[in-house]
């Protein structure tokens, strides 16, 4: 019998990376993703029909001359799914801390036997998991460093065989007693440290970290936890200082802090951003495949190849989920029926299950958003609004196929400028907001999301605010749109983002 229809909701979605354009490695690894909806996918044909004169005015059956190929969706941001997708659209890899599989614990020497021990330190914070014993997983705090060993302070369990993926991952640094100082210097907050070289540490200019922990001795007497953001020379040259041009906590005019007898901690985490580096500009291309549900021979599939980044629409509206929609304008489309199966479970290809984390919200995951005026004069200048209602971050790479006679579809891609902007809408307090945007005042932005020890950061550095025309009703508080186009900042980029594996209990955002 001739299949009929199919139903949406057999319908899924996988992606892996190619090696080079239109081709896949040896044995790929795909993702499954979660999509909620689905925009602009599959291939748009044109077709050119014959014209010639004719008494009779009708015109000769066409051919197919062209071929639009992209694709798209909407997902859900959860803690760990996007990070990959956005190095595709900041054209950047990530810089990621020190990760490696362990095959083992040796209990009585207290150490992970580990597939690689480079990037981790005397001091570093890991974050353990997926280990077979619960008590092995979680933080710890690193003490020796051997050939394939990596030995912490904390009592751990034997595991002679631990579980497959099973890791340890670089998630901070732990200082010793009294070693690490804070004080305000002109408009910035620099920590000091006599016994860590700063520059051993995975940490660049605009990067976010997290200053202290959650037990009193882990953090300073004069000042709370906090994030923070290393300003542009920030990382001193001999390693002994880190200065910091954003907080999210207040600092004292007269904060000098010695740190006494603390064990202070910082947090630290993968970074992505627009590298102004050329060297460090990297396109990937993308395959996607698309589930069809059945044929009468089995699974069938539509699939793209040469997959480049377009646009990214980061979506952060009120009392509902953080997504994204993404964009991809593809070299080639597919089509796989039942009889051959989907790429993506062909033999030597992986399809790995979704993460299935939870989703990020807008009420009470988000620690902190602020969009304000730049002040060299302070680390906490007055925001533009105090509350936003919803808000759009878009980058755009003007990507475009290269088309050619002979080729169906693409043969290559080109973009264009990489470009960020913005879109707000918060509650108008003084005409200051209104008097920035027809000043065109540098303004800044930062938005950090924490939930369940953990942190995702957007920073754009340098933005020219536009709109301000105010919404004012009837029985309704007045809001102010505000339209955002961010630039090239002194850091040498446009927007960063830094995912923080760990951040104690006092960097979770509290929903109030």
């Amino acid at each position: 019998m001739a299949v009929e229809k199919q139903e949406g909701r057999v319908v899924g979605l996988a992606v892996t990376r190619e090696t080079d354009k239109r081709e896949l490695p040896e044995n790929p690894v795909w993702e499954t993703r979660e999509p909620n909806d689905f925009s602009d996918f599959g291939a748009e044909y044109a077709t050119t029909a014959r014209r010639p004169y004719s008494v009779n005015r009708q015109r000769k059956k066409g051919n197919v001359t062209d071929r639009d190929d992209k694709f798209g969706w909407n997902e859900d941001v959860t803690q760990h799914n996007m990070l990959p997708r956005i190095e595709e659209f900041c054209f950047a890899e990530a810089r990621r801390t020190a990760k490696t599989f362990s095959t083992a614990i040796n209990a009585v020497s207290g150490e992970f036997t580990v597939t690689e021990e480079a990037g981790f330190l005397a001091g570093s914070l890991i974050l353990a998991g997926g280990f077979g014993i619960a008590t092995n997983n979680g933080l710890k705090v690193v003490d020796t460093i051997a050939d394939g060993k990596v030995g912490v302070v904390t009592v751990l369990t034997a595991e002679a065989a631990a579980p497959k993926g099973a890791n340890i991952k670089v998630v901070g640094h732990a200082f010793p007693a009294g070693d690490l100082s804070i004080a305000k210097v002109g408009a910035l907050v620099v920590i000091t440290s006599g016994a860590v070289d700063f520059n051993d540490l995975p940490l660049i200019p605009g990067q976010w970290l997290f200053i202290g922990g959650d037990a009193v001795g882990d953090q300073f007497a004069d000042m709370k936890p906090g994030y923070a953001r290393i300003s542009v020379n920030g990382i001193a040259d001999d390693g002994a200082s880190i200065a910091f041009d954003k907080t999210t906590f207040a600092v004292p005019d007269d904060l000098d802090d010695d740190g006494e007898t603390k064990t202070l901690r910082i947090f630290f985490g993968d970074v992505v951003k627009n590298e102004d580096d050329p060297d460090l500009i990297k396109r990937f291309t993308l395959q996607a495949e698309r589930f069809l549900g059945r044929d009468d021979n089995g699974r069938q599939s539509e699939y793209f190849e040469g997959g480049v980044a377009n646009e990214l629409t980061w979506n952060s509206p009120m009392a509902d989920k953080v997504t994204v929609d993404l964009a991809y304008i593809a070299m080639y489309y597919g089509k796989r029926p039942g009889a051959l199966g989907p790429k993506s479970l062909t033999a030597g290809s992986t399809l790995l299950k979704a993460l299935g984390e939870e989703a990020i919200n807008t009420t009470s995951n988000v620690y902190r958003l602020r969009l304000s005026v730049i002040d060299p004069e302070t680390l906490n200048p007055t925001p533009m609004f105090a509350r936003v209602t919803e808000w759009t971050m878009t980058i755009a790479n003007g990507t475009s196929a290269n088309k050619a006679q002979g080729v169906l579809g693409a043969f290559d891609m080109s973009s264009g400028m990489f470009e960020v902007d913005g879109s707000f809408t918060g509650y108008f307090g003084t005409v200051a907001s209104l008097e920035a945007i027809e000043d065109n005042a540098d303004t800044t932005f930062d938005a950090i999301y924490s939930k369940k020890n953990a942190a995702i950061i957007m920073d754009v550095p340098l933005i020219g605010p536009g709109g301000g025309a105010l919404d004012v009703s009837m029985d309704e508080a007045v809001m102010i749109p505000v339209t955002t186009a961010a630039a090239e900042s002194p850091f040498g980029h446009t927007i960063l983002f830094t995912w923080l594996p760990y951040v104690p209990n006092v960097g979770n955002a509290t929903g109030g």
